[in-house]
């Protein structure tokens, strides 16, 4: 039976978000719905394969194809943003169905209209020297990064209190630089929602559940990390903002679901990552972290190797690129899981446990990994370019980036509004 074209952007709109909501009775991976509660429930007890949604899918991508925008810059802008969608559902239907791209780099073009960078083993060779400069001790630098960041572990009944208060604190800074709407708030859970650190579950409304995990290590500077990704400015506004915006002033319910696929995947944790720096200088954050979280967590006595701690923070940033090239020799080079935990305790020098879990991740999230680090480079060129903004407009080209998301969608599609 063949469907009908349909091109019309609204329809095609709620045809996507169906689509999703179906795609999701396979997916194991979590997603963030805020519309109709009804048409959710109705979906799920809708048991077609995906197989059967074949026409389905053709269908969108053809009737975005056909729809004319040549009269309107917003509707143009609109169909980019909704073809990308469109495009990445479609890739990932196919990788569930077990039809894999050639190569990480095809999944991730695929899922994320991106090219990201091969880093060698020489790049992080290089980035080992530096740090074994940096962390006391003698023996294998894995083991002394290890023994030395273990010791600024918060123990684990001071850790729901310490989130709390940079919850808090992040929540008065991001109120101090961006107008954000009163009605809007979180709940902290210490809870697990599968593997990840931590889960912003926005609820719509300007309300987000903010999950942090009991099984990972916390330490110090998870705080401020974790607290400004999920919360302020990261997540929760960003998604209360994208609300307030794309569904309640413009009426684009493809809006309501928010998948981990898609180029605005880059942009979602690409700015909650930036927002970690934006919201604490380096030395606000080694202040804070010194001046509040070890005196909480009862770690005082720490406070005169805070500044080294955090040099070896910068570092582990750096290294976050490990685990996209352990995702691609998994997912693509035949990598058994032992061979790939070696490999990220020697080149991303990662602990042995922390490794076990980065895997755990790549596995639930597969290319997704590339959306923190690439991501970040992304926001960071977007917001400051290379006219060197000053604090002010840094804080006013993230919120842009929230309201009227700037994406790198594919180029036959591109249609962005112009940043402040």
């Amino acid at each position: 039976m063949n469907t009908p074209l349909q091109t019309d952007l609204g329809k095609l709109a709620e045809d996507y978000v169906s689509l999703a909501l179906h795609l999701h009775n396979h997916d194991p991976n979590p997603y963030i719905f805020i519309g109709d509660k009804a048409l959710e429930a109705k979906v799920k007890a809708d048991k077609r394969l995906l197989p059967e949604l074949a026409g389905a899918f053709v269908a969108l991508r053809e009737g975005l194809e056909a729809t004319d925008v040549s009269g309107s810059e917003d509707d143009a802008y609109r169909r980019a943003l909704l073809a990308d969608s469109a495009d990445a559902l479609i890739a990932r239907a196919a990788l569930l169905q077990g039809r894999m791209p050639e190569s990480f780099e095809a999944e991730v073009e695929a899922l994320y209209s991106v090219s990201v960078p091969e880093l060698g083993e020489d790049h992080f060779r290089a980035l080992a020297v530096e740090l074994d400069e940096i962390i006391p001790g003698s023996g294998p630098l894995p083991e002394r990064m290890s023994a030395f960041r273990d010791r600024f572990l918060v123990p684990p009944e001071h850790v729901e209190k310490v989130v709390a208060a940079t919850l808090d604190e992040a929540r008065s800074r991001t109120r101090a630089n961006m107008d954000l709407p009163e009605y809007e708030g979180i709940t902290l859970l210490m809870n697990n929602f599968g593997e990840f650190g931590a889960f912003a579950e926005y609820l719509g409304k300007g309300c987000t559940n903010v999950h942090f995990s009991t099984k990972m290590p916390f330490h110090v500077d998870r705080a401020v990390e974790l607290a400004t990704h999920e919360a302020y400015p990261g997540h929760h506004i960003q998604a209360t903002l994208l609300e307030a915006e794309m569904l309640d002033k413009r009426g684009w319910r493809e809006w309501e679901m928010l998948p981990l696929f898609g180029a605005h995947t880059i942009v979602a944790e690409g700015a909650a990552n930036y927002g970690v720096r934006l919201s604490f200088t380096r030395d606000e954050r080694i202040e804070y972290d010194r001046d509040v979280v070890l005196p909480m967590a009862g770690l005082t006595h720490l406070a005169p190797e805070i500044e080294t701690y955090h040099r070896y923070v910068d570092y582990v940033e750096r290294l976050n690129y490990a685990r996209n090239e352990a995702a691609r020799r998994v997912l693509y080079q035949g990598w058994s899981r032992a061979r790939a935990v070696d490999w990220l305790v020697e080149f991303g020098l990662e602990t042995r446990t922390i490794a076990e879990m980065r895997l755990n991740i790549i596995e639930a999230i597969r290319s997704y990994v590339i959306t923190y680090n690439y991501g970040l480079d992304w926001v960071t060129q977007q917001i400051e370019g290379t006219d060197g903004p000053d604090t002010a407009l840094k804080w006013q080209r993230l919120r842009a980036l929230f309201e009227q998301p700037v994406m790198p969608v594919r180029a036959h599609w591109a249609m962005m509004p112009r940043r402040p």
